[in-house]
Formats: structure tokens, sequence, C-alpha cells
């Protein structure tokens, strides 16, 4: 009688598979964010925001996101991002009690970025260290830029998107140009011009070279200018000049009617 022997069969445990790695993001955002877009973008980013906060999420911004956004400008049709202050948004945050703020916050800017193919720098704080820092009355360091941007006369009229789950705060104008001013490349130029033309149509502002530098010297005093030395003097007064010669290339300025203002009469926002 023959015996036959089969083979056992042998279960192995199955592989272990890692979790799928979220697709990276491309470093440098290359698609042109035009109002439209730009809006479309921040309603997914504010609804990110609502679920992960449960509430309204207050940036401020600066640059050309702003001049994009902003209802009285038509001078550019895209940015390619979105300049937020982090460090305000951070000790903000904290303060509330929300620990992990600045992570919830990265985490919804990466997946709105992967939402639209937008590159991770899409909405990004790169220029925080550059921005200065003051000190209050007390010797207390405090953020100047925040500090003037969340004071209501600014925050009301410089809200420029809201929805439940974010509010964008444009910085005050003098802030706005001062920031331009330092780098002063690129649309800076034509961004401090739609400014300047801005101050002229609502408020009648003459704008002259001694009268601009004097009112972003006493409001945005924590730049530093009393320390200019002459060549950095020279060429901010020079950049001051060529934004006002592009803001009224005609000498426009002399052709209305509006009244000179002092500088100390000149509103700090004119929004």
């Amino acid at each position: 009688m023959a015996l036959y022997f089969y083979p056992q069969t042998v279960l192995l445990p199955a592989p272990v598979l890692a979790p799928p790695r979220p697709p990276a993001l491309k470093p440098i955002n290359d698609v042109p964010l035009t109002r439209g877009l730009l809006k479309h973008v921040l309603t997914d980013f504010s609804e990110r925001l609502y679920h992960s906060f449960r509430r309204q999420v207050r940036l401020v911004i600066h640059g050309g996101a702003v001049m994009v956004l902003h209802s009285s400008f038509n001078h550019r049709e895209s940015t390619q991002d979105v300049d937020y202050i982090h460090r305000a948004f951070a000790a903000e945050y904290h303060a509330l009690g929300f620990v992990d703020a600045e992570q919830r916050l990265r985490t919804c800017i990466a997946e709105t970025a992967l939402r639209f193919n937008l590159g991770a720098d899409w909405m990004n704080d790169h220029a925080d260290v550059a921005l200065p820092m003051a000190l209050d009355q007390h010797g207390r360091t405090y953020d100047p830029i925040f500090h003037a941007s969340a004071r209501h006369e600014n925050s009301v009229p410089q809200t420029i998107f809201s929805e439940r789950g974010l509010a964008l705060v444009a910085v005050p104008w003098p802030w706005a140009i001062a920031l331009k001013l330092v780098r002063y490349a690129k649309q800076d130029p034509a961004d401090c011009a739609a400014i300047l033309r801005l101050g002229f149509a609502q408020r009648g502002i003459r704008w002259t070279l001694a009268g601009l530098e004097q009112w972003i010297s006493e409001r945005c005093w924590p730049m530093g200018y009393s320390g200019y030395q002459p060549p950095q003097r020279a060429q901010l007064r020079q950049r001051i000049q060529d934004a006002i010669t592009r803001a009224f290339p005609d000498n426009s300025l002399s052709s209305h009617r509006p009244p000179a203002r002092m500088t100390s009469e000149t509103s700090l926002y004119f929004s």
C-alpha cells in the first residue's frame, strides 16, 4: 500500500505596509494667484482652519497679496504668495491656549497647497526674520506691526478677506510702504505708487519727499530710520522720490484742488 505525503500549507504573515506618504509639495509656488483664484484658495483654507480651530483665525498680511485682494487696487493681476506675520499668530494663539496652533496652521496651509497644486510657500512667513520688534514704555518687547494692524481703526477697514474660518488684515499703509521701500524690487515701486495715489484720492494727501519720509519715520519708527547712515538715507530718499514720480508722472498733484496736509495731520489710515 503506497503512502502519500502532502506538503503542509504554510501561512506566512501578511507584510506590514507602511502608511502611504502624502504627495510631496513643490517648494516654490509657480501658480499665479489672481484675485479670483486667490479668493477661491482662501475659501478652502478658511474651511480647513475652521474645522481645526472651530473659530475664525485672524492673520496679518503684507506684500503683493494685499495689492491683489484690496478692492481699491487694480494695477496687479496676480501674486505668487501671501506673506503673513507668523510670530504674531503664534503669540496670540498660545495665549489663547492652543499649544499646537502653529502645527495646525501649517497643516492647513499644506493641505490647501495640495488641493490646488500650489507650492509649499504659497502662504509663508519668510519675511518675519527681517521685521522689526520694539520695546514699550515698560521695556517689554512687542511686535509693532501687529500692534498697529490690530488696532480697531486699522483692522476694520483693512480686513480684506473674511469668512468663517479666516480673516486677513492688511498692515497699515505706512508699514506697507516702509516694508516695500526696504527691498524696492520687482513690483514694489508700482505698489508704493498705487498706495500714494490712494492716499491722494481718499484724503487729498499732497505727497512730497520730505512729507513722506517724515510720515513713515514717525509711524514706523521701529524700522530704525534715526540710525540710518548717509548712504542709507540717500537711498531711502531716492526710492521715495521714485515712488512719488511713478504715482504722479505728470505732476498731477499740482493740478488738483484737495488741500495739502501737514504730516502730523495726515491720518495713519486712509482706507
